[in-house]
């Protein structure tokens, strides 16, 4: 690894970090909040949110040993564990997506007048925008460095479009008591965590068979 390339390394450690702070901050909220509204949104964005801190400490985990074994004949070993870790992060996306459609299905059908939604569930959906913009900018640049930067960026992606389809949800809910919405919110970020974790798991495969993934060509 030259120098350029073990200063970004060191950058990118940094910036995943503070995105980790943030994202428990965010975990915390929307796990308790949810609990205590019912909300299946909420807690179909903190379970992503759980998935997401596991990820995220798997890549500081790879770039640890990527940076301790930067010398000439680790590269395959780098690149398998990287593969490694991405198939774990799609794999995880998959099985929370499931896990939601189900529980979804089940909540429509069984739950709807149980949830308590009000100006709690708005403030932590308000929250979740605010902390999703802010990381987003922060993982943008690295996002076609390597191909967990990339699994963490996609994981990004659908938590910003959850965390605004969770505000529109509040604010129905707050407003005009439809509460149907908090579901088919659950639904519609379920559906993205999908279409973003198979070309994840794609690319994982390619990378663990020797092959370049194709976000990275």
């Amino acid at each position: 690894m030259n120098h350029p390339d073990l200063l970004h390394s060191q950058r990118m450690s940094q910036r995943l970090w503070l995105v980790l702070g943030l994202r428990f901050v965010l975990f915390l909220a929307e796990l308790g909040v949810g609990l205590w509204s019912r909300s299946l949104a909420l807690l179909a964005g903190s379970g992503h949110l759980l998935s997401d801190l596991l990820t995220l400490g798997l890549t500081l985990l790879a770039a640890y040993v990527a940076k301790s074994q930067a010398r000439t004949g680790k590269a395959v070993k780098e690149n398998r564990l990287e593969g490694w870790v991405a198939l774990i992060n799609g794999v995880s996306l998959v099985a929370i997506a499931l896990l939601l459609i189900y529980e979804t299905i089940d909540h429509l059908q069984n739950h709807v007048s149980e949830l308590s939604l009000g100006l709690p569930v708005l403030l932590v959906a308000v929250l979740g925008v605010v902390i999703n913009g802010i990381t987003t900018y922060l993982l943008h640049r690295d996002q076609h460095h390597s191909l967990n930067a990339r699994g963490i960026f996609l994981h990004q992606v659908a938590d910003v479009a959850g965390a605004i389809s969770i505000l529109l949800s509040a604010l129905v809910i707050y407003l005009f008591h439809w509460t149907w919405a908090d579901a088919a919110t659950s639904l519609f970020v379920a559906c993205l965590i999908m279409v973003n974790a198979l070309p994840l798991c794609r690319d994982s495969f390619r990378v663990l068979a020797g092959q370049p993934p194709k976000v990275l060509r």
